[in-house]
């Protein structure tokens, strides 16, 4: 075929193609929910690639990806980047589903076989024809901030088929090493941790002196020594004491207030908890083994009640650790943060949850705790939350099925938008450890307003946060966490804490349900009437939504 001949044929079905292309956009439509063709892809994407300069291709990470540089860009991630990427990269935000092209999943292959110099020009210049925008001039980049993102980027990576299989291998034989066999590596990520709640929940007070709070000489309630003391348990809320009677351990019946400092009773009550009927009204009676050791330690026997550490260690939600201490690879450690958003919560869910274990009695008992799981495995395979019954009070839920009572953070998240959303626990929280209130990464409203700030699509959709809230800015009103997280869950006494629901709970459903609100709640000298007109007067807000 002459060469004249051939270029008219491509040219007539380029045209042809260009042609039904435009009669199918004209028929069709062009939407930006639309998903691109592969064509379109591979073209965009072919065309980003040659528009980044050979030189920046070449250029070399000066950062090194320690968990300190990591830590700092994953706060620049979430801050700059995951509105539309999402924070684990996968792209399925409000805004990257609505993009055209659509965000990409920065865990795959296209992202993550780009060089680091590729990666950086990408941040720093942005793509044209797509939402991602330039962070270089007039956003000028401070110090090296860009190849850090880049190291974060690098973490997203998902595991390759050979790291799958090394990481189901390494749940099958590795043991469990102890947290501080991770702290050469890990270091400041370990110094931060031990000094957290999570690790210091049960201590000896033989080897801590000062772990028992109050003076024992001022319980009136229940008499005990600090010599019949084996472990202590907690220290932000209450504090229990249990001592040991062979191989096993009991409560004392008195507690400690830390918030009211006062010496309360300590006694689970006829109808308090669902495993109440199966152990007789004696605490000296009630091992903490099959009721409270199995989330304040790591691994516990339910055969020998033995542990392998006390207190939620390391390895309590990375599995066990020796084969990674001994060559650290990504495939041989459980990470969270690389799973998805249900088998990452569940590594929270397994003991912030009320519940009951799908097989009951086990070996005789009636353990109050997930036996068997571990992270890694299906939580629902295991552990079933405690059910309940719209409109019905209980000693665990409101009538809304919000908790009523502590250690249900997991009951109520689940319910929530959020974790529908893909967001999971430590999109708030660093168990790691933090300087800020419950170990959040941020202060709670700049957390919150990271995601929610004003005109967003996640909403407020208002022009300001006044706006939103009817109060002053900086006013306990005006915090996102008075009002969506109220202290409504009942931890010890008249001691709250907060709701994990995010739910609104309006001054109606005071009035039908009994569930207290967050208006009267701090206007204490208001009726439910005065708070509900009130809130009908502001304009943003639906009437329906108030009742």
């Amino acid at each position: 075929m002459k060469t004249w001949k051939l270029l008219v044929w491509v040219s007539a079905v380029a045209s042809l193609v260009l042609g039904l292309y435009i009669i199918r956009l004209i028929w069709f439509g062009f939407s930006t929910a639309d998903q691109p063709s592969y064509l379109e892809k591979t073209v965009a994407r072919a065309a980003r690639n040659l528009a980044i300069p050979r030189r920046a291709r070449l250029e070399v990470n000066p950062s090194k990806a320690t968990p300190e540089v990591l830590q700092e860009a994953g706060e620049s991630f979430l801050d700059r980047c995951a509105v539309c990427h999402g924070p684990e990269g996968a792209g399925e935000t409000s805004v990257g589903r609505n993009l055209y092209p659509k965000v990409p999943d920065l865990r795959l292959p296209q992202t993550q076989n780009l060089t680091d110099g590729e990666i950086r020009y990408i941040i720093r210049n942005g793509v044209r024809l797509t939402g991602m925008p330039g962070w270089a001039k007039p956003h000028d980049e401070q110090g090296d901030d860009s190849w850090k993102l880049v190291l974060f980027v690098r973490s997203l990576r998902q595991l390759t088929s050979e790291e799958h299989a090394q990481q189901s291998a390494t749940v099958k034989s590795a043991h469990y090493a102890g947290s501080q066999s991770c702290q050469k590596c890990h270091a400041q990520i370990y110094e931060h941790w031990r000094k957290t709640p999570m690790a210091n929940v049960v201590r000896d007070p033989r080897d801590h002196p000062d772990a028992i709070i109050p003076d024992l000489a001022t319980n009136s309630i229940a008499k005990f020594t600090k010599d019949q003391v084996a472990l202590v348990y907690g220290s932000l809320w209450k504090q229990r004491y249990f001592t040991k009677r062979g191989d096993d351990y009991f409560p004392e019946p008195a507690q400690w207030d830390v918030t009211r400092r006062v010496w309360r009773p300590y006694f689970v009550a006829k109808g308090t908890d669902w495993w109440e009927p199966y152990y007789p009204a004696d605490n000296m009676q009630r091992p903490t083994g099959p009721t409270c050791d199995g989330c304040h330690s790591v691994d516990y026997n339910i055969d020998t009640k033995q542990v392998a550490e006390w207190n939620v260690g390391c390895e309590k939600c990375h599995g066990p650790g020796s084969e990674h201490v001994e060559h650290p690879s990504r495939g041989n450690i459980l990470n969270p943060a690389r799973m998805d958003y249900v088998s990452a919560n569940d590594t929270c869910i397994q003991c912030h949850s009320q519940g009951r274990p799908l097989t009951n009695p086990i070996e005789g008992k009636y353990y109050d705790w997930p036996v068997g799981y571990h992270v890694g495995l299906n939580l629902g395979d295991f552990w079933q939350l405690e059910e309940h019954t719209l409109g019905e009070t209980t000693f665990t839920h409101y009538p809304d099925g919000s908790a009523h009572k502590n250690r249900m953070q997991g009951n109520d998240f689940v319910q929530s938008v959020m974790y529908r959303r893909g967001v999971t626990c430590f999109s708030c929280h660093d168990v790691h450890g933090t300087d800020h209130y419950a170990q959040l990464r941020k202060p709670a409203d700049k957390l919150c307003l990271d995601c929610h700030g004003p005109l967003s699509l996640n909403g407020p959709r208002t022009g300001t946060l006044e706006e939103h809230t009817h109060h002053k800015k900086g006013s306990a009103g005006s915090s996102c966490i008075a009002c969506h997280m109220p202290k409504i869950a009942t931890t010890v006494a008249d001691v709250k804490v907060r709701s994990h629901t995010f739910a609104f709970i309006t001054p109606a459903m005071t009035d039908k349900y009994k569930i207290p609100n967050p208006c009267t709640s701090c206007h204490a000298d208001k009726t439910t009437a005065w708070a509900a007109g009130a809130l009908r007067r502001w304009p943003e807000r639906s009437p329906w939504r108030m009742d």
